[in-house]
């Protein structure tokens, strides 16, 4: 018959490797680390209520950031969808650009 001590030492040695196993990232690619990367809102320059074209730049500005952010937004939803979270309405991922 085996030793207590041997046999203890097989079962704690098996429920560790189980632990690390569990341990593995999950599967499927992860979201680019920029995603966590919170952008500042555009700062409106001085002159952006006395030009028209100064006041277009921002307004072009800030809705590229929007645009930017809710970007980041969709691709992090999605990510944790595939992993199981419930509760998410995610958008679908843009369509491939067209070869021109």
């Amino acid at each position: 018959m085996l030793p207590t001590r041997f046999l203890t030492a097989c079962l704690m040695s098996a429920s560790l490797g189980a632990g690390v196993a569990s341990c593995a990232k999950p599967v499927g690619a992860f979201p680019p680390a920029l995603d966590l990367r919170v952008e500042p809102k555009p700062v409106p320059p001085d002159d952006v209520l006395t030009s028209r074209i100064a006041g277009e730049r921002y307004d072009n500005a800030v809705e590229a950031w929007g645009e930017t952010g809710w970007a980041q937004v969709a691709r992090l939803c999605r990510f944790f969808d595939d992993l199981g979270m419930e509760g998410l309405s995610c958008p679908p991922p843009p369509a491939p650009p067209r070869p021109g």
